[in-house]
């Protein structure tokens, strides 16, 4: 994973607190009928810590990882097991034809579309998404078992995109089972065979994963993969702040004379 330097976090973390006194402006803000309060007169309650939980993103730079290395090498390979050599072929299959795919079918909707190589899977999902265009056959963002065979559509395929991109992402381990893997493999073939024919590819996709299935997986592979599941497309930081706030108590309305 992506180590920070802490002059770094420090610049986010004094963001987040000049960001959270904006956002707090408005609740904090004290009524007309309140502003001519002598607080001296009040001691107590005078002082509140009101905590704020603000999350940010930090993106980490994955533009290299989008490059496989065409060289098949078995140097440095001896210790290798298949299921390492599943995974590593599993995100060369999600890194260069998954994203592929989304970034093709994106492009006629997004003229001004970065180039393929600023583009993950992230980025491109959430404007297929935000275009609510191909809408899945159930939701978007669902699981595994909210997709079924019969479930065809470009939006289905998207969310199948989606998961198998999260699988690996989310993976404790630099392995993948040969069952699993196996089980991946059909579910792409079947939905590149279709986006063949939905975007039409200079050089269809279902060539691009024979290639991949074909090569012997050179060390450059793994590190590129394994990189990439260390750095995680997104780092989320929550940051708990803390900031004494002066609210003071409602007075009381006068009571009526009778």
């Amino acid at each position: 994973m992506d180590i920070y330097p802490i002059g770094y976090l420090s610049q986010r973390y004094q963001h987040c607190v000049r960001a959270h006194r904006i956002w707090s402006k408005d609740t904090l803000a004290l009524s007309e009928e309140e502003q001519d309060y002598n607080p001296q007169k009040e001691r107590t309650n005078q002082n509140k810590t009101i905590a704020t939980k603000v999350h940010f993103r930090v993106k980490t730079d994955l533009r290299s990882l989008s490059k496989v290395s065409k060289s098949s090498t078995t140097e440095g390979l001896r210790g290798l097991t298949k299921d390492e050599k599943n995974f590593t072929k599993m995100g060369m299959i999600v890194l260069n034809i998954l994203a592929g795919v989304l970034y093709d079918l994106l492009r006629p909707d997004k003229p001004h579309l970065p180039i393929r190589s600023e583009c993950d899977i992230t980025y491109l999902y959430r404007n297929l998404r935000a275009l609510n265009k191909n809408i899945p056959s159930n939701r978007w963002g669902g699981e595994w078992q909210d997709i079924q065979n019969t479930d065809i559509s470009i939006g289905d395929d998207i969310e199948r995109i989606r998961l198998t991109r999260n699988e690996l992402q989310h993976s404790k381990t630099f392995n993948l089972l040969d069952t699993r893997f196996n089980e991946l493999i059909n579910v792409i073939v079947d939905l590149l065979k279709r986006f063949d024919k939905h975007n039409k590819p200079s050089r269809l996709y279902t060539d691009q994963l024979n290639d991949i299935l074909a090569k012997t997986v050179s060390m450059e592979d793994v590190k590129l993969v394994e990189s990439e599941a260390d750095a995680r497309l997104e780092i989320a930081l929550e940051v708990d702040i803390e900031q004494p706030t002066y609210v003071p108590p409602r007075r009381r309305g006068k009571s009526s004379s009778s």
